[in-house]
């Protein structure tokens, strides 16, 4: 799991930065040979710095994105998490508050908790009327945290601002879905982790742990370790 904190964290401010600039769509603008010699209002973006950044459930993932929009961007955090983080909200500033507290408030809504029965849908028709018109939804986590027709509707109606997804709840996503048509949804192949330097530490901990588990000991990361503890 340490192993993909950064790189994942990158994606998600990747997907905030291209989001909230239209990079992806104006960079197709130019491939296409449709250079605007005047930038205007239509095609304006959304400044990052100094915004409002909400995270949802706070974890190594999510506190690695809260730095960079903190420390880099200079963006006030939010975050909901099941229980309080008071380092970190010492370090950034970070303020704990519920999810509707958050929704209202932000500016970029960063989805970083596991999929559970209790996170399936977290994020639906209800969420979206409680976000800003300007909002824009990061997802990062899994796929079916989101309601995706309820993602749709309100993207279709306005209610935010955009969407950053690197996840979807059907994967891959049919290239019929109306969300890869919207020119402020960008989306990714779920690349979380798709870096060289990623890839190869992911490896060399799988190896380790194999190493560690033919000596009989403790492997990293054992999601049951009172199991092997116990024998």
């Amino acid at each position: 799991p340490d192993v993909l904190t950064e790189t994942t964290a990158d994606t998600g401010f990747a997907l905030i930065m291209s989001t909230a600039r239209r990079v992806v769509e104006l960079a197709e603008l130019v491939k296409l040979g449709n250079w605007v010699e005047h930038i205007d209002k239509p095609l304006y973006g959304l400044d990052v710095h100094s915004k409002v950044l909400g995270i949802i459930g706070m974890g190594r993932i999510g506190a690695a994105v809260a730095r960079r929009g903190a420390l880099g961007f200079g963006m006030r955090v939010l975050y909901s998490n099941s229980s309080p983080k008071p380092a970190l909200e010492k370090e950034l500033g970070a303020l704990r508050c519920d999810t509707d507290e958050l929704l209202a408030q932000s500016d970029f809504v960063c989805i970083t908790v596991p999929l559970t029965a209790e996170t399936h849908h977290m994020i639906g028709a209800d969420a979206f009327l409680r976000m800003k018109s300007s909002s824009i939804l990061i997802n990062i986590a899994r796929g079916k945290v989101v309601d995706e027709a309820a993602l749709i509707a309100a993207l279709n109606e306005g209610q935010i601002g955009g969407a950053g997804l690197d996840v979807f709840e059907e994967e891959p996503v049919s290239a019929e879905s109306p969300l890869l048509q919207m020119p402020n949804v960008v989306a990714l192949p779920h690349i979380g982790s798709a870096t060289h330097e990623t890839r190869a530490a992911m490896a060399k901990l799988a190896v380790e742990n194999l190493i560690l588990a033919l000596q009989g000991k403790s492997p990293r990361n054992a999601v049951n370790e009172q199991v092997l503890l116990a024998k």
